[in-house]
């Protein structure tokens, strides 16, 4: 009897921890509710009402706009897609959220030592000989990475590095045999991306596909701007290989097309009457030096020069070296590669900007694009950018039509029509012109052709890296500004100019260059 009590004690007291217990989970579960509803709610309020970015300084481009609505566009299902898109692309805070996954990601214990990480559409595209190949699945996985014995990296060799434009400013892997959807400029560093050691640091790099068809597009566009400039006019054509091209380890060769084939398939392509510049040789001559950024896909001022002496010598002239250069430089920069794929190593080695200031006295002037009304007088060198923001340092932005007057009165004007590997380079050129025009090929809405002739240009030139030489979208813009009277836009009502946005007054026009080399160098306005 006594037995049977105790068992029910014993029962008794299971029951209440029991039922005590139960309640304690009905607690934890009503909290956990609780605070599940509270983080959506909250979320959902700064999702509706936080302010949302229009530009991503970690990859380095301009996000998407909310769409403007038509019923055609909604019918069509554009509308919506293009709305989807804009609420993906702009959540607040995205640059922050895209860091802290950076060391979510690095906690997982991803390696970069002795090791490759591929980030993005990452697919054999190319045979041991860097023939292209017609197809091949992708590698999407970047949470795997492949694991080889060494880095094999060069001695000595540099790291390396096109919006919006490039960047960066695309690798085109498509097939000649599907048809290949136009892609922009700004988009191709999405498809491949690895992560190799080199110099005992990690270095990003884009993996190229590049496309035969799309590169004697590019060719031809370029020969039918010579034909309609005629003999009074020098065209020149400037293709700048990219550090994949120097740096990739033989061991993944596969992954990317040969660079230096595809420039050589373009230039095969181009008329006699088109000057062409090798860039790749002075660049390959100096790939043991610092010539391309490892945490952003540019190439670095230094590239920059070494190309600018193959275009002085195309020109007829002796580039001045590199030390009669003021030389400054900035410490902490990290650029569009760690944007573009989180990978913490990246962020947590920058890079050193090191920019060249000429010997020579210049004056800028800064115009709308669209109506090239002047807007104000500026700097050629904005030398107030830090971290990441370091290769705005060059022309501040794409989305601007730049004039820049030097001392020289030797009456040679050149129109330069470029990406962002071009922001880079245009500084060199004021020791060889007495005018230069820069015109980003993506934002330019009058006719090229016109206003080449307009302004009397002597020469002009295209510069455009290797992966955007091979981009449907990019080549269409060229293709629009040489026959569209409404430039990249390439169609359409042109905006209302007033005369002026068009005539410049007499002080404009007389305004001489400034005494001074070094920047801030205010501009006269220009044409």
């Amino acid at each position: 009897m006594k037995r049977k009590n105790k068992k029910n004690r014993y029962s008794a007291e299971e029951m209440r921890k029991k039922r005590k217990l139960k309640k304690q989970r009905a607690s934890a579960d009503r909290i956990n509710i609780i605070v599940l509803l509270s983080t959506i709610f909250f979320g959902t309020l700064c999702l509706v009402f936080l302010k949302r970015p229009t530009h991503s300084e970690l990859e380095n481009r301009k996000l998407a706009e909310f769409p403007k609505f038509s019923w055609e566009s909604y019918f069509s299902g554009e509308y919506t897609a293009e709305l989807s898109e804009y609420f993906n692309d702009t959540v607040p805070y995205r640059d922050d959220i895209h860091e802290l996954g950076a060391y979510i990601k690095k906690a997982q214990g991803i390696k970069s030592d002795d090791t490759y990480v591929f980030h993005g559409d990452v697919a054999v595209v190319a045979d041991d000989d860097g023939n292209v190949l017609e197809t091949e699945e992708p590698v999407t996985e970047t949470q795997k990475p492949i694991v080889t014995e060494s880095t094999e990296k060069p001695e000595g060799t540099s790291p390396a590095s096109p919006v919006e434009t490039a960047p960066p400013e695309t690798t085109e892997s498509e097939t000649e045999t599907e048809p290949e959807e136009e892609q922009n400029v700004s988009e191709f560093s999405h498809n491949g991306i690895v992560q190799i050691t080199l110099n005992d640091k990690p270095a990003g790099i884009m993996l190229f596909g590049g496309s035969e068809k799309q590169g004697i597009r590019y060719a031809e566009t370029i020969n039918a701007y010579k034909e309609a400039l005629g003999d009074d006019v020098n065209v020149y054509n400037m293709i700048v290989p990219t550090s994949v091209e120097f740096y990739l380890p033989d061991k993944l060769r596969k992954y990317s097309a040969s660079e230096k084939d595809n420039i050589e398939k373009i230039y095969s392509h181009l008329s006699e009457d088109v000057i062409h510049v090798d860039a790749y040789s002075k660049l390959q001559e100096h790939s043991n030096e610092y010539v391309y950024f490892r945490t952003d896909h540019h190439w670095t001022p230094l590239g920059a020069y070494y190309a600018y002496t193959a275009f002085s010598e195309a020109l007829g002239n002796t580039p001045l070296p590199i030390s009669e250069y003021e030389t400054k430089t900035k410490e902490g920069f990290v650029g569009s590669l760690y944007g573009y794929s989180n990978l913490i190593d990246l962020k947590n080695n920058p890079d050193t900007f090191t920019y060249y200031i000429p010997p020579v006295n210049w004056t800028t002037s800064y115009y709308d694009y669209k109506t090239l009304a002047f807007k104000y007088n500026g700097v050629l060198f904005h030398e107030y950018v830090e971290g990441e923001n370091c290769y705005g340092m060059f022309l501040g932005a794409d989305a601007i039509h730049t004039k820049i007057v030097t001392e020289n009165k030797n009456s040679r004007k050149i129109v330069v029509f470029k990406e962002s590997y071009g922001n880079a380079f245009v500084p060199f050129l004021v020791s060889d012109f007495e005018e230069i025009y820069v015109i980003d090929i993506r934002f330019f809405e009058k006719n090229a052709v016109d206003y080449i002739k307009q302004i009397g240009a002597t020469d002009v030139l295209f510069l455009n890296n290797a992966f955007a030489a091979n981009t449907s979208k990019l080549i269409s813009g060229i293709e629009n500004l040489l026959y569209s009277p409404f430039g990249t836009a390439g169609g359409g009502i042109p905006a209302e100019t007033t005369a002026a946005e068009t005539t410049l007054s007499a002080a404009e026009t007389s305004a001489p260059p400034q005494e001074t080399a070094a920047p801030p160098k205010t501009a006269a306005p220009a044409q």
